[in-house]
């Protein structure tokens, strides 16, 4: 009798243990693409979001580096500039003609057509400017910058073109 108590139960288990098994996840697995589609993705360069105010520019400030989500213009249009400093260090930010073409760091700032000083680029910080290009802006050469010695000797400055 006991024989048949014991395989009453292991037969018990294994019925008990198969059927869990064969229960459904509650939670689905999700659908994945086909391997031959890729997913696509929008470019930076693609979308340039539009403000209140005219087109959105984002301006990154590093150490000795300025990146721009845009680098072409056009003149009366009006741009938002959302400049942030990432960097440990405080910076500048400047439109103004190459210091090779000025002459100086101190003419550069000195014809610059925007100029947001150190003092409002403290490391961390951001700061938000509305500008429109003039038309004597355009076919010059211009350029992002920080015009603090060091930073641009070290290449903290990025070509930009204006056009009408």
């Amino acid at each position: 009798m006991k024989k048949i108590a014991l395989l009453f139960v292991m037969a018990s288990a294994m019925i008990l243990a198969t059927a869990c098994a064969n229960t459904p996840s509650a939670t689905p697995a999700p659908v994945q693409p086909a391997a031959t589609e890729a997913p696509v993705e929008p470019k930076i360069t693609d979308v340039v979001p539009e403000t209140a105010n005219g087109t959105q520019v984002d301006i990154t400030l590093a150490d000795n580096t300025i990146e721009a989500s845009l680098t072409a213009f056009q003149v009366g249009v009006p741009y938002t500039f959302v400049i942030t400093n990432t960097g440990p260090h405080a910076h500048n930010f400047n439109i103004s003609t190459p210091v090779a073409v000025a002459g100086s760091l101190k003419d550069a700032l000195a014809t610059a057509l925007l100029a947001v000083d150190q003092d409002q680029l403290g490391a961390g910080d951001s700061v938000t400017v509305d500008y429109t290009f003039p038309v004597s802006a355009a076919g010059t050469d211009l350029e992002f910058s920080c015009l603090i010695r060091r930073h641009y000797d070290d290449g903290m400055f990025l070509p930009i073109t204006v056009t009408e």
